[in-house]
């Protein structure tokens, strides 16, 4: 009876487990572990994994750690719907995906993936979709990747970390961050786009919310400056000119073109487009002819006659005598 009682305490205790840790063990496969569903934090990091699986039984499993081993494939992941944390970094994983499953998911990290062939890191559409609304925080560093257009869904993400990749297109890392509106903390650092004019200003300009840029703080008065000094120059800025003479027939074409810009402009300006480029109040109307009547009729050039100079030399001339006899007249 009391070998029984102990069995049955054990078992309750383990039952009770919240916590496993099998980090450094030189494991090459997952343990299957029969009671796990108290089970909310597994350390497996630093070991010789190669595969993910036996996470069957883990359906409470809120944290999973599983960093610096040889795994190649995210899989067999969907049980592990309550999952909020996630640590796969320094593996051998090629593809973001198999994670669709995971409804909560709010923390993912795959830094410094080793794949066989030195292939980029690549992101699966259907895996971004599923984390649009969860993810928050994304760590994403020395996986050479060239490009953030990929993450854009990810809406509500509050600290990136793409730092030492291949980004070298300034506007489409500021459009991407754009996109983040909550975004807190990014690391960008060591990417060529670091090294270009102005990187830290487009950045700021362009994250509305950002505190924190390659570990140095933003202060609220900066990013304020930075932010109403980046809309003035988009408002001040040259515009492209456009002459409407070139794109509605019908119109006259006997005026200069600088004549004909400038009209163009004006008539833009009053039906308020904001782009010059707009001209989408034009698709879907009839054909619209516009008058240059209202425009100023140029006046012929005169040219100043000789005798009229003359006659004005002359006058002015006869003005100085007469001066000048009326001030010797007064001479006593």
């Amino acid at each position: 009876m009391e070998k029984l009682k102990t069995k049955k305490k054990k078992s309750r205790l383990f039952d009770r487990v919240t916590h496993l840790y099998l980090q450094e063990k030189h494991l090459r496969k997952i343990p299957k572990i029969a009671s796990g569903q108290d089970v909310q934090t597994l350390y497996l990091y630093d070991n010789d994994i190669t595969k993910m699986e036996n996470l069957e039984s883990l359906s409470s499993l809120t944290s999973l750690y599983l960093q610096n081993n040889q795994i190649d494939k995210m899989e067999n992941m969907c049980n592990l719907r309550r999952l909020k944390k996630l640590y796969l970094g320094k593996n051998r994983i090629r593809v973001l995906e198999g994670i669709e499953c995971i409804e909560g998911l709010e923390e993912l990290h795959v830094e410094k993936q080793n794949s066989p062939d030195n292939a980029p890191l690549c992101f699966d559409p259907r895996t971004i979709m599923s984390l649009t609304e969860t993810l928050l925080v994304l760590n994403i560093s020395h996986n050479k990747i060239a490009s953030l257009r990929f993450l854009s869904p990810l809406k509500n993400l509050m600290v990136i970390d793409a730092s030492f990749n291949d980004l070298d297109d300034m506007r489409d890392a500021c459009q991407t961050v754009r996109n983040w509106l909550y975004l807190r903390e990014a690391k960008l650092n060591g990417n060529p786009i670091s090294k270009q004019h102005r990187y830290r200003e487009e950045i700021i300009a362009n994250a509305q919310r950002l505190e924190t840029l390659d570990n140095k703080s933003i202060s609220e008065l900066s990013r304020t400056f930075i932010q109403r000094f980046e809309e003035g120059k988009l408002m001040c800025g040259p515009k492209p000119s456009i002459n409407i003479a070139d794109v509605v027939p019908g119109l006259p074409s006997n005026y200069p073109k600088s004549l004909q810009k400038a009209a163009s402009a004006s008539i833009i300006r009053e039906i308020r487009c904001r782009q010059l480029t707009d001209l989408s109040a034009f698709d879907d109307a009839e054909p619209v002819y516009l008058s240059w009547n209202h425009l100023p009729k140029r006046r012929p050039l005169t040219k100043a006659s000789h005798s009229a100079l003359r006659g004005h030399k002359m006058e002015s001339h006869k003005n100085m005598v007469i001066s000048k006899t009326t001030i010797k007249s007064r001479k006593p």
